[in-house]
């Protein structure tokens, strides 16, 4: 018989404890109703839809060789369900119109709508011992991080149940990823800093996994604006056909045939004998290249990752501080080639080989070249009966570029075809993958593709045309000449074309490149460069 003193207690274990005299407990877990949205606005569960973002960051160009780019951003997003999914009402809509008074293309606008609605609701029972009356915490075996330094174990406590270890810090020269102390990254940017990135603004932000700096996605500028200089900013009213443009004070009397900026205020120049010129907003400075051939294209992805092409195939790139040798492509023919940079240290660059019979397309990462594919010609010759090659190059990505050079070609991945433009075609300006303009072989007029196949354009040039560049399907320039080898600009506004002013002492334009903020800069022969605004 149990002592009198125990009887209080043993009564209070019994209420404590289940009709069969253990202890008990559950838990819950329910999510639902999970959004995820990128390009397009939906109700009701999750939607996920891509939407492909082209930029106006358009490449150096030159009347014997030019590049554009702008690399689209693509957003994938995906929404995952667990235990119950339904997707519908899934619809596409195609209108839209575009003319320049000539032609007529359509481009399609697609609307997707899709409903994903998860739901995931679990029961879980909780493992206590009768013992101790503990808890535990975490799964036998199992890691995690503390912070981005250290790292701590599941495993048996000294009350019998599971629970976490003391942290236990990494070497110095590591970081805790993923449950493991893994060798250190590296910083990719300065903390705080920001650039310029497909329109928006990217910031250089601590890797939450890794501790190091990473650039985060963009984050599109406002209506209105443009991105410059790492910041977002309204630009004045960008002009057209009412653009003063004024002749420059430059170092040097060469003919420049590639003019790119990363912004307004950090614009490359280049041409003959090597001449590399910089303009910072306010004057013009010779930097040297050091490369004594002509530089045929200039182009980059930042104003510190900058780079250009000679006429033998020598690629040298601008780090911000000074050019420096950077690839070899090794034509045997000397003649024209272009470039046209995808991002940071990444490049598509294309050069004649074989006595200038064969055009070679190559791929360019770190330094790396890799050969894509080759394309052999005809000859094409100028009016003098020299033989000339002309290349402008515009890349979307690795596996899609528009080529002129003297026909209008297209890399798709695989093959560089003939895209079928009514005449030779030379310097190219593209805004999308449907939308590109390109300059006749010596004449006057030009050709448009609206995505579907290339119609001549007459936009009113007196001469010869010789370059495209602008900042929207409804603001382009159109450089090049007289016939008598004076400088002549025209501008279209998205329903016909104007002459525009130069001054008379300007000489033939033979490249263009309008900045983000509605800047104009046209360069060509005997150092002359223009700057409309």
């Amino acid at each position: 018989m149990a002592s009198p003193r125990l009887l209080p207690l043993l009564l209070v274990v019994a209420a404590a404890c289940g009709d069969d005299g253990t202890a008990s407990g559950s838990a819950s877990d329910s999510n639902s109703g999970d959004t995820t949205t990128a390009g397009t606005t939906s109700t009701g569960g999750a939607t996920a839809s891509d939407t492909a973002v082209p930029t106006t960051g358009d490449a150096g160009s030159n009347s014997d060789s030019e590049s554009e780019t702008g690399t689209p951003t693509d957003t994938d997003p995906t929404a995952a369900s667990a235990v119950s999914a339904s997707e519908s009402g899934a619809t596409e809509t195609t209108a839209a119109t575009v003319t320049d008074g000539t032609a007529t293309a359509d481009t399609a606008v697609t609307t997707e709508t899709t409903r994903d609605t998860t739901t995931d609701a679990t029961t879980e029972t909780s493992t206590t011992d009768t013992t101790t009356g503990c808890v535990d915490a975490c799964e036998d075996g199992v890691a995690q991080c503390v912070g981005d330094g250290a790292v701590h174990t599941c495993g048996l406590g000294r009350g019998g149940c599971l629970e976490w270890s003391e942290p236990e810090p990494c070497a110095a020269d590591q970081a805790c990823q993923d449950g493991a102390c893994v060798a250190g990254c590296v910083d990719v940017c300065d903390a705080g800093a920001s650039q310029c990135t497909g329109g928006g603004v990217s910031e250089c932000v601590d890797d939450p996994n890794t501790g190091c700096t990473v650039w985060a996605d963009a984050v599109a500028c406002g209506p209105g604006q443009a991105c410059q200089q790492g910041m977002c900013v309204t630009p004045p009213p960008a002009c057209l056909d009412d653009c003063v443009f004024t002749k420059q004070s430059v170092p040097g009397d060469v003919d420049f045939y590639s003019v790119w900026g990363s912004d307004a205020k950090a614009v490359w120049v280049v041409g003959n004998s090597g001449t590399a010129l910089y303009h910072n907003g306010v004057n013009w400075k010779s930097i040297d290249s050091g490369v004594g051939k002509r530089l045929e294209c200039v182009h980059g992805s930042a104003a510190d990752d900058v780079y250009a092409i000679a006429s033998d195939g020598a690629v040298i790139r601008w780090d911000g501080l000074e050019w420096l040798p950077y690839v070899d492509l090794n034509p045997i023919w000397e003649s024209n080639a272009c470039l046209s940079v995808l991002g940071q240290e990444d490049l598509l660059a294309l050069v004649y080989d074989e006595n200038g019979e064969k055009q070679v397309l190559w791929r360019v990462t770190g330094g790396v070249k890799t050969q894509l594919a080759v394309y052999t010609p005809q000859a094409v010759f100028t009016p003098d009966g020299s033989k000339a090659r002309t290349i402008s190059l515009r890349a979307f990505s690795a596996d899609d570029a528009f080529i002129t050079a003297d026909r209008a070609l297209r890399w798709n991945g695989t093959n560089i075809v003939n895209m079928g433009a009514p005449n030779p075609s030379f310097g190219l300006w593209a805004l999308t993958p449907q939308l590109a303009y390109a300059a006749a072989s010596h004449s006057g007029i030009g050709h448009r593709w609206d995505g579907q196949a290339w119609k001549i354009v007459n936009p009113g040039l007196n001469g010869y045309l010789h370059m495209f560049a602008g900042t929207a399907a409804n603001r382009l320039f159109g450089a090049g000449e007289t016939q008598q080898g004076v400088a002549a600009i025209v501008a279209f506004d998205g329903i016909g074309w104007g002459p525009v002013a130069t001054p008379a002492d300007a000489k033939a334009l033979f490249a263009a490149w309008a900045a983000p903020t509605g800047e104009v800069f046209a360069v060509g022969k005997a150092g002359t460069v223009l700057i409309g605004k």
